[in-house]
């Protein structure tokens, strides 16, 4: 046929090794598809199912696959927990302190007689150590309680910072009494880090002297009492020492001396009679254990101290008399200022405290003041029956008490009154350690301080005050012999309370740049 080549064997044999081999391969292909097609057609159909998804598993391992690229991976590895512990606050350590005499800077009228000494710094933290981890603002108590203060009365809402926001660093009821706040009170009302050392040596020697139950031997200490009262002696000195710790930032729940402020207020509440007085109806012990009760309260919020803190407040109104005023025993027709002075600061602590005070007692109060001061700051000590004022001694104390207690009770700081028994305080009688008078000092103290940090007053005061008290401060031996205390010997009142009174007084009054806040900004 044209165009038609045909292949011989010869031709057939010169074919390569490959194309014989592959349809060799189609041939035996053929012949296994053949004899499984003859195999599966006779089995049954659900056997040719399981064999032919057998084959297909078995083509598809055969078929090459590249893995998934993987994510990093973090790898753990665990083993036994600890358990994290928090940090405690570092405490200032309290080891025995090498003491050098340094060089002493003091305003030129006030004379030393002891040089000033130099110790370990008290550091004051942003916040102080609690039993339930309670923060600085519900610690000073919270200040909605006074919603229902009469703000038509001029003097209660004044009282103290009555009003004014808590906050960090202890800007609540009762002043700055810790942390940053303190500092900052500290700076700017003219304390350094030395009146800072001196209010911890006195709580430091307090806390040593404490008795077991709580109360502080008066007598062991050089106090003899007020007018032969030794019980209370010791329940006045008690409160003394209460409101020093309190003043300094401590109170039943926080605090380092917190164990301390917890049995004397145990204490003093077991002195409590039924009608709220502490111990016998005796002119100034009551007050001021009423004065420190109202704080403690204040400063936790205790339930179990409000009822014994109302119950005090409850007496100190019913013991007051028809112009005001207080004597040493309930509604007498003598009044005494002196004495006075402590109710008024223990009804200022009641109503910064929110507890509660008939508001007349308060205006009967001042009214009571404003007629034992005179225009020209002149203040007298008692009155009776209607008769004019009677001056006592050189009038000093009387005046630094109607200084304070005006201010508190509600007349601002450029009142007539206010202005000339400032005046006459700063006039007629500073600090020097030559002539002790921790009695009138302290109310200097609180009172030139309420007519502000920038006054003309307190620039003449603060540093005379500071100046003689640190100096005059017990340095040498330990906190468990005299060490941080103050001598009475040398005082007028020292002998009555002792040691336990003047050391508690000495605090106070290096404690005013926080203790309460400035009534007026």
């Amino acid at each position: 046929m044209s165009g038609q080549v045909l292949m011989d064997s010869d031709s057939f044999d010169a074919l390569n090794d490959d194309e014989l081999a592959h349809s060799r391969e189609d041939e035996e292909n053929a012949s296994l598809a053949s004899a499984l097609s003859a195999e599966f057609g006779a089995a049954p159909w659900y056997l040719s199912s399981v064999a032919v998804h057998a084959v297909l598993f078995l083509i598809l391992l055969m078929i090459p696959v590249d893995p998934p690229r993987q994510e990093e991976r973090r790898v753990v590895i665990q083993t036994e927990m600890v358990e994290e512990v928090e940090e405690e606050e570092l405490q200032e350590p309290e080891p025995d302190v090498k003491e050098e005499d340094p060089e002493v800077v003091v305003d030129a009228e006030v004379t030393v007689d002891t040089p000033v000494v130099t110790t370990t710094d008290v550091e004051i933290s942003d916040n102080f150590e609690t039993d339930d981890n309670m923060d600085d603002n519900t610690a000073l108590g919270d200040p909605d309680s006074f919603s229902d203060v009469d703000s038509e009365f001029v003097g209660t809402p004044a009282l103290m910072g009555v009003g004014a926001s808590g906050g960090k660093g202890g800007g609540g009821r009762f002043g700055f009494r810790n942390g940053g706040g303190r500092r900052n009170a500290v700076r700017r009302g003219g304390g350094s880090r030395r009146t800072e050392n001196s209010v911890d040596w006195a709580l430091r020697w307090l806390a040593a002297h404490q008795e077991s139950d709580g109360h502080w031997d008066v007598a062991k200490y050089g106090g003899k009492g007020w007018n032969s009262h030794d019980k209370d002696t010791q329940i006045g000195c008690a409160g003394l020492a209460i409101l020093a710790f309190l003043g300094a930032g401590n109170s039943t729940k926080f605090g380092k001396f917190r164990s301390n402020v917890k049995s004397a207020v145990d204490w003093l509440i077991k002195q409590q009679k039924s009608n709220g007085c502490f111990g016998s109806e005796h002119g100034y012990q009551p007050a001021m254990a009423t004065m420190a009760i109202v704080e403690a309260y204040g400063m936790s919020s205790e339930g179990r101290l409000k009822e014994a803190a109302q119950k005090a407040v409850d007496y100190v109104v019913s013991s007051q008399a028809t112009d005001g005023s207080w004597d040493y025993k309930p509604n007498s027709k003598r009044s005494d200022l002196s004495v006075s002075g402590w109710y008024i600061m223990a009804l200022k602590s009641a109503k910064v405290a929110g507890l509660n005070a008939k508001h007349d007692a308060y205006e009967k109060a001042l009214s009571f003041v404003d007629h034992m001061t005179s225009d020209n700051g002149v203040t007298a000590y008692q009155t009776e029956g209607g008769k004019a004022p009677a001056p006592w001694g050189d009038g000093h104390g009387m005046t630094a008490v109607s200084l304070c207690c005006q201010q508190f009770l509600g007349h601002k700081r450029n009142h007539p009154k206010v202005v000339a028994t400032a005046s006459k305080t700063v006039k007629d009688e500073l600090p020097v350690s030559s002539k002790f008078n921790f009695y009138t000092w302290y109310y200097q103290a609180l009172g030139i301080f309420q007519t502000g940090i920038t006054s003309e007053y307190w620039k003449k005061f603060n540093d005379p005050m500071k100046n003689t008290l640190v100096s005059t401060q017990v340095q040498l031996g330990t906190f468990e012999e005299n060490k941080g205390s103050w001598n009475p010997d040398t005082d007028p009142w020292g002998p009555a309370w002792g040691r336990v009174g003047q050391t508690a007084l000495g605090a106070l009054m290096l404690e005013v740049y926080y203790r309460y806040r400035e009534v007026q900004h």
